[in-house]
């Protein structure tokens, strides 16, 4: 690859992450090839990702590659891809909540979907889960609007709220909302220790754990979290059987894996003050072992079809006051984050028709990555 080659892309903070976003006909085909030029994008392998517009951290070492739609009833689809900082790889298995809420400003300041004034409705087809999200983006003068009064925990300041409706998200990895077809299942690990888990798949497949049964109180933070080696073995292994009994290859990123407890007030990163009057269920999720800073979008959606399926883990912890609405309040390390989901019973089993949750997305900068 020849030292002058370079890529148009823009980078976007999208929800509590920041990735860069790349047009689906400026790269190659093939993913090995694909693989290779966001490697060098990024300047990964390296933790400090210093060669690269990686920001050496998984929330902000994402990739967005999005083009017009091959799928049916779509504006543009989108693919995902979570560089590693760690090893030579790309993992195109999962998807990014938090990232997609930066799609739809993407499509239409590329002019790939015509705006709308005041707020334009973008149908994007997930290439990695094979589903639907709709992306609610607010429009001024012909471009995605970034000022506003919304707020998320883990962003400073305020912006134009994006709302994203995932569309019938359930079995977007494995094909089944519960790929073992039970609400929770019992594991032992190699010590003989035993868990009780929840194996659920909407938006991304999770596997959620009890903070008590870890010896964990559910408030605690990333820099705690990541300094306890012996926690972060039992839960990778606990991550692996669940991708075993989903009928997963080893995969580092999927399944991810969480653990949730009974509402507890806390202190979160920024030191504010956490109520627990203010959420429904205390939630915590990993990537590569590590604790994600704020939440996964994908996750939030995975956790509020948790909290709606009677039996999981989720279910059982969440709040009882107000077990019966729609929206599920998550107390996360930065805040608190709401996740809305639509379920029915069919035959006796939960349907989940849609998960929703709200961000805010901006262009930061745009235009070309010398490769």
């Amino acid at each position: 690859m020849p030292e002058t080659d370079m890529l148009r892309c823009a980078i976007y903070r999208g929800g509590t992450s920041k990735g860069v976003m790349i047009r689906e006909n400026d790269l190659p085909r093939t993913e090995d090839q694909r693989t290779k030029i966001l490697l060098r994008i990024f300047g990964s392998p390296d933790l400090k990702q210093i060669d690269g517009l990686g920001g050496a951290t998984m929330q902000t070492s994402k990739a967005m590659v999005v083009g017009p739609s091959s799928a049916p009833n779509a504006d543009v689809q989108m693919t995902f891809g979570q560089v590693s900082l760690k090893d030579a790889s790309v993992d195109w298995s999962s998807v990014c909540g938090n990232m997609t809420s930066a799609v739809g400003p993407f499509a239409i300041n590329e002019g790939i979907v015509r705006a709308t004034e005041p707020l334009t409705s973008v149908r994007i087809y997930s290439v990695n889960a094979d589903k639907y999200v709709t992306a609610h983006v607010p429009v001024k003068n012909g471009k995605a609007a970034t000022e506003g009064d919304f707020e998320i925990p883990g962003v400073p300041g305020t912006g134009a709220r994006i709302d994203l409706e995932w569309i019938d998200p359930a079995g977007s990895i494995t094909g089944k909302l519960l790929p073992t077809g039970n609400p929770r299942d019992e594991v032992t690990l190699r010590d003989g220790r035993r868990f009780t888990i929840s194996i659920v798949d909407a938006g991304n497949l999770t596997v959620f754990l009890n903070a008590a049964e870890l010896g964990l109180r559910g408030t605690e933070l990333p820099a705690e979290f990541d300094a306890n080696k012996e926690i972060q073995t039992t839960i990778e292994e606990l991550r692996s059987i669940g991708g075993e009994m989903s009928g997963l290859a080893p995969n580092p990123g999927m399944p991810k894996i969480g653990y949730v407890a009974a509402r507890m007030g806390y202190t979160g990163l920024s030191g504010k003050k956490v109520a627990a009057e203010d959420m429904d269920v205390l939630a915590r999720l990993m990537s590569a072992q590590l604790m994600h800073k704020s939440y996964m979008g994908a996750g939030a959606v995975c956790t509020s079809a948790a909290a709606a399926i009677e039996g999981t883990v989720v279910n059982a912890l969440r709040a009882g006051a107000t077990r019966d609405s729609e929206v599920v309040r998550i107390g996360h390390p930065a805040g608190v984050m709401d996740s809305r989901v639509i379920a029915h019973k069919e035959n006796g089993e939960t349907v989940i028709e849609s998960g929703s949750f709200a961000r805010t997305a901006r262009r930061i900068m745009e235009g070309f990555a010398y490769l």
